[in-house]
């Protein structure tokens, strides 16, 4: 009798949603849904949803809004707790999809959605609005929690929907970001936003949120000396005046003010860490920023 082990890896399902690779029946188990199959066919791509009062202790698990992706307008608190395995260093969420109520003036004064449990003084925001495909890294080696993602949705009404991947980081683990960093971007090239920066296809406006002090850092990768970064929109205020409030950081150099087009290029034989900054607020309604990063071969 021939005896397949194989790594219980991420896997995408038959049907697109992100995945753990099992045995069937190590996928009912954990009470997952099998969509498609993996390791050559010798396991199952098992999809792990939690939502409202579940746990999650699996890497890859989703937390997903009740009925996704139908819209989801209890008034109220979800939540879920996660359970790290030993050795936890970092947990990484990926938010595959996120739609909760906007912001007024900049502050998340209807819906809300906040991560209990990381290192102290960890600076992790307080989310709302539009942050499909965003991702944020949370700092937790130093922590013994409880570990709690919270939706907190108040009683307007609007199209709410999430969905949420849960990754668990060790300090071995190639994934992990460097300590303080809340998104990591190890790509040669790449684009980014502030949270809340809405497509143009969405049905809400882009809008800065308010007290927002994290890091976005870039890999260094072999080879490659410099980075060039172009924003496409900076909308931070103080226009004319010093960036002292809201701005954006590379390296010693802020940038704010109100423009369409600013390029920047910064040395990149190091890690190149760019920190965004906002205050309590944004009466004027400041967008935020988009951007594009290219790195540069030496």
């Amino acid at each position: 009798m021939q005896i397949v082990t194989f790594e219980n890896g991420p896997c995408e399902s038959a049907n697109g949603d992100h995945g753990v690779c099992f045995s069937q029946k190590e996928c009912e188990a954990n009470g997952g849904t099998a969509s498609g199959t993996c390791a050559k066919g010798y396991g199952v791509c098992c999809v792990l949803t939690v939502t409202c009062d579940g746990t999650i202790s699996i890497n890859g698990s989703v937390f997903q809004s009740p009925g996704f992706p139908a819209a989801y307008n209890t008034f109220g608190m979800c939540m879920v707790t996660l359970n790290p395995p030993t050795g936890t260093c970092q947990i990484l969420l990926d938010f595959i999809n996120f739609e909760l109520a906007p912001p007024l003036e900049g502050d998340c004064t209807n819906d809300t959605f906040v991560v209990m449990g990381a290192n102290q003084g960890s600076m992790i925001p307080t989310l709302c609005g539009t942050n499909t495909g965003q991702h944020i890294y949370i700092d937790v080696d130093n922590s013994e929690g409880p570990f709690k993602l919270v939706a907190t949705l108040s009683s307007l009404s609007f199209q709410r929907h999430w969905k949420v991947k849960v990754t668990f980081l060790d300090k071995f683990d190639p994934c992990l970001a460097p300590n303080r960093c809340l998104q990591y971007y190890k790509e040669t090239m790449g684009t980014i936003t502030s949270f809340n920066f809405a497509p143009p296809t969405s049905t809400t406006s882009r809008e800065m949120l308010n007290f927002q002090n994290y890091a976005i850092c870039f890999a260094y990768i072999k080879g490659f000396c410099d980075i060039g970064i172009s924003f496409s929109r900076l909308d931070l205020g103080n226009v004319n005046q010093v960036c002292d409030t809201d701005y954006v950081a590379v390296g010693s150099e802020k940038f704010c003010g109100d423009t369409t087009s600013l390029s920047v290029t910064a040395n990149a034989t190091a890690p190149i860490i760019m920190q965004v900054v906002s205050d309590d607020d944004n009466s004027n309604l400041e967008e935020g920023f988009s951007l594009s990063y290219t790195m540069m071969s030496c």
